[in-house]
């Protein structure tokens, strides 16, 4: 911190394993198709945050709370995290998807009562019952998580259950 080369060399050269490794972690665990470029731009990232603001970051270090090569894994996480949040595609606005109109066809589907369902469990049905998507292609459509979308999914086929269930 003190501006000596030789020690922020060695310093790097002691920790971007550790830096890297967490950073390969963090995306495989998230199954996210990041590359060796994007890991390295991460851990470029890191080293970015521990020297910005004169060490503001490195500064926080407290050996008393953990070690240092636990406290970079925790950083190094965050920034990770981080990247993978701004990756992350905008969410649709679940209104500005409208429902189509019902083929003749289906005219004479059950109706459901208005308030049974919300929007986006009708249209999470609609997407993967009526125009047999998959998981993903709804997921990647709305912008949303595909564990939302099985979610959402189950949480309609529930409520359906429950409304028709006469025994």
């Amino acid at each position: 911190m003190a501006g000596d080369k030789k020690a922020w060399d060695a310093f790097v050269g002691r920790f971007a394993p550790v830096i890297y490794a967490a950073v390969s972690r963090t995306l495989g665990s998230r199954s996210s198709p990041a590359g060796q470029h994007d890991i390295e731009d991460i851990v470029q990232d890191v080293f970015v945050r521990l020297l910005g603001n004169d060490y503001r970051l490195l500064r926080t270090y407290d050996p008393n709370r953990a070690s240092l090569v636990t406290w970079l894994t925790i950083v190094a996480r965050s920034t990770a995290l981080d990247h993978l949040r701004k990756r992350r595609p905008e969410a649709a606005n679940i209104e500005a998807v409208a429902l189509p109109a019902p083929a003749p066809a289906e005219a004479a589907a059950v109706k459901f009562p208005p308030h049974l369902l919300t929007e986006r469990q009708r249209l999470v049905l609609h997407m993967a019952f009526d125009k047999q998507m998959s998981v993903e292609e709804i997921a990647r459509l709305l912008g949303i998580d595909a564990q939302t979308v099985r979610s959402t999914r189950h949480k309609a086929i529930r409520r359906l259950r429950e409304y028709f269930d006469t025994g």
